[in-house]
């Protein structure tokens, strides 16, 4: 639960709140909460694993592998494996060897389970005051699974539908957390801070990461507010889901980006993005178009438009972080759009970040 080491405090429970509280109250000052009744009517709530493997159980899901070793719970590397629902479950069901290495983390609904879709609502919370980025995700766990402590580039709610989880957040403090190097592999960004036994002699500033927690129930869903520092664990076996989500509108959430508490967080995402991408071949391509580039990449990941002065700030930042006077003259390709900034790592990871 709490951290000893760290100031600690329980993330605030509500009920019967209303979409403009959620909004006013919670979303626009970046405040976590937990809402214990907002999935009452959910036909999710029915899952068990026995119920969904009879359900789902031939279709396939993306099983990550070598969860259970040091290099998993510092994010930085991980296998991948394809198996049936069901053969994931038998192994969950034995607790045996592979289950406690294996994680189905991230499972698209749309994508593998799209019969279980309409018994996922979107959150009313979503409704006129959101706007769905990605998801709905399931995650299913073995209990004593620990998820490394990352952020992600999306507000987020996640929603525990069978077991129980304990979660902790740290909001958004690069300094005590210790991120991976720049160019590190994933979407995500993640903490070299093993949460549940941290070195203080290798992390000293790891003591004034402020943690809010809580242990996530049934039916409860968790509000985690984009680029916020999370760390997971299983306390059951058990089924989750998580939805990513930003503000409505065409510009609203990319400029909340450039604000506190975002801004250093968004930063050091996107920088580590361009690092992933450095060692390739496109790269001399992507600098020489970055305007044009930043532009797409942003409209992709958040189906938003950026304005001209926040592509320059990214382009300047990018720019000065590699050291680079004046754009090269535009390299032109075959097509009419820009080369892609690709995220790096998002299936598997193998710990070289290279690649």
């Amino acid at each position: 639960m709490a951290i000893s080491c760290c100031q600690s405090t329980p993330i605030p429970r509500v009920s019967s709140l209303s979409e403009k509280d959620f909004h006013d109250l919670y979303f626009v000052p970046a405040k976590p909460v937990i809402i214990t009744d907002a999935t009452e009517d959910w036909p999710a709530r029915n899952w068990t694993i026995d119920n969904l493997v009879e359900r789902v159980g031939d279709n396939e899901v993306w099983v990550r592998g070598k969860t259970n070793v040091e290099d998993y719970r510092v994010g930085k590397a991980y296998s991948i494996r394809r198996d049936t629902f069901s053969k994931y479950c038998q192994d969950l069901t034995k607790g045996n060897a592979r289950a406690r290495s294996s994680y189905l983390a991230v499972a698209s609904m749309q994508q593998a389970f799209p019969q279980l879709l309409s018994d996922v609502p979107l959150p009313t919370y979503l409704q006129d005051y959101g706007k769905l980025h990605l998801g709905p995700y399931m995650w299913v766990a073995l209990k004593g699974h620990y998820e490394f402590c990352h952020f992600d580039p999306d507000d987020n709610f996640l929603v525990m539908i069978r077991g129980r989880k304990q979660v902790r957040l740290f909001g958004t403090d690069l300094s005590s957390l210790y991120p991976n190097p720049l160019g590190s592999h994933g979407k995500t960004v993640q903490s070299q801070v093993d949460c549940d036994s941290p070195d203080l002699q290798k992390f000293p500033n790891f003591a004034n990461a402020k943690c809010e927690y809580c242990i996530l129930e049934p039916g409860e869903m968790l509000f985690i507010p984009a680029f916020f520092w999370h760390q997971v664990n299983a306390l059951d076996t058990g089924i989750s889901l998580n939805m990513f989500y930003g503000d409505p509108g065409e510009n609203i959430f990319i400029s909340k980006m450039f604000r506190p508490p975002y801004q250093e967080h968004f930063f050091y995402w996107f920088l580590n993005i361009m690092e992933q991408n450095k060692a390739h071949t496109s790269f001399p391509k992507i600098i020489s178009r970055l305007p044009e580039v930043v532009k797409h990449f942003f409209m992709k990941q958040w189906h938003e438009t950026p304005t001209m002065e926040q592509v320059d700030r990214v382009v300047q930042l990018a720019m000065e972080h590699f050291k680079i006077d004046t754009l090269p003259s535009p390299i032109l390709g075959e097509g009419k759009f820009p080369p892609v900034l690709k995220i790096r790592g998002l299936l598997h990871r193998d710990g070289n970040k290279t690649k």
